[in-house]
């Protein structure tokens, strides 16, 4: 049947009137029943590139027209890249000895994610244009198609826009003297601030429950000192970085070639001796935080002099880079970051006018404690 002949019988007895564009053409073949007015012309018109309208009592058939709609984005308009790696210092410069190399890059431009996103959904003869300046999204396409593209780009947005909070603690315990060379994490007093998990649907590994009963008990193997206490607060899948500590200067020197001989250049550089901490989390819907720990501690130690009348730091360096799993406001222990320094130690009597001081062997481990707590929205108050 011809489709206009066919929309009369549609309205035909109904309080519709029909108004069909000249381009409205083609025929139909199929059988309809129990359908509602709706169904009947979506099933008729959309397989033929035609549209429709009601306004009132007037129903309009047309051709399917793209048309434009405008989305705002809510986000800076920045790209972001934070690149990690750990490797085996002690192979550089061997060609045969084995190497360990860990390296991790974290690269987040969300327009450019935006755009890729939205075009996957439109049809082929839809346009996107990206105004990072105003945060617009510009798209046209059919309204159906249009409607996908809302629907993503709310739910990017809502994901986008999770944050948490990562409170840290890093601690150095000094252990007594006659003590074991580690903590013992099997004490009575450590068991009653923290549970050991190895199984269950939740992560594996030590979670603290009291932080201060934690550090009470840690007390009891060594003296506590609180390095760092940084807290972060970072959206959903972009990196944070805290530094904390002073930068020691030194100079390095390069030798180069040149055609009147060889030619030394001297710059500055600079090492950091304290605390390096690189975060990314992934917020799930469930309340769980992934979490990429990337912790580097580096205290000074001494100096040396590789070149003539150059100096640089030595330092003693505890890094860990890691990936885990942990439940929302609990906190995991990350340790056995171990040391050994010298201390000259007190001399009494007359033995402290004769020789050399003596020195004590002095064990410290490094404790790093990350709470990780997921910020909700929460409703404004009322006036």
């Amino acid at each position: 049947m011809p489709i206009g002949d066919l929309l009369l019988l549609l309205v035909n007895g109904t309080a519709f009137s029909l108004v069909a564009d000249n381009e409205v053409s083609g025929t139909f073949t199929g059988d309809l029943k129990e359908l509602t007015m709706r169904q009947a012309l979506e099933a008729v018109l959309f397989p033929r590139g035609l549209d429709y309208d009601v306004q009132g009592s007037l129903l309009r058939v047309f051709p399917r027209r793209a048309s434009t709609r405008l989305f705002t984005v809510n986000y800076l308009n920045v790209r972001r890249t934070l690149e990690r790696g750990v490797s085996n210092v002690a192979a550089i410069g061997s060609s045969t000895a084995l190497t360990m190399q860990l390296s991790t890059v974290s690269s987040a431009d969300f327009y450019d994610d935006i755009e890729k996103g939205v075009q996957s959904l439109l049809s082929p003869s839809g346009r996107v244009h990206v105004d990072r300046t105003a945060a617009l999204v510009q798209v046209t396409d059919f309204p159906e198609r249009l409607d996908q593209v809302g629907i993503y780009l709310e739910a990017v947005q809502l994901r986008a826009a999770r944050q948490v909070r990562i409170d840290a603690q890093v601690l150095s315990i000094e252990l007594l003297p006659g003590s074991a060379t580690a903590i013992d994490w099997t004490t009575s007093a450590i068991r009653n601030a923290a549970v050991v998990r190895s199984s269950g649907s939740g992560p594996m590994g030590l979670s603290v429950t009291n932080i201060d009963g934690l550090t009470k008990a840690l007390a009891e193997q060594g003296v506590v000192t609180k390095v760092a206490e940084p807290h972060i607060v970072a959206m959903n899948n972009e990196p944070a970085v805290v530094r904390v500590g002073k930068e020691l200067v030194y100079f390095d020197a390069v030798d180069t070639s040149t055609a009147g001989g060889a030619k030394r250049a001297v710059s500055p550089a600079a090492v950091l001796d304290g605390l390096t901490l690189s975060l990314l989390a992934q917020v799930s819907a469930d309340d769980f935080v992934q979490l990429h720990v990337s912790p580097a501690y580096a205290t000074r130690i001494g100096e040396s002099q590789p070149l003539e009348g150059i100096t640089v730091p030595v330092l003693a360096v505890n890094q860990a880079d890691t990936v885990i799993r942990v439940r929302d406001g609990e906190t995991i222990v990350l340790a056995g970051f171990l040391s050994t320094t010298e201390k000259p130690a007190s001399r009494s009597g007359f033995a402290r006018f004769f020789g050399a001081e003596s020195q004590t062997t002095v064990r410290s481990e490094l404790v790093i404690l990350l709470t990780p707590r997921i910020v909700k929205a929460t409703a404004a108050a009322p006036n």
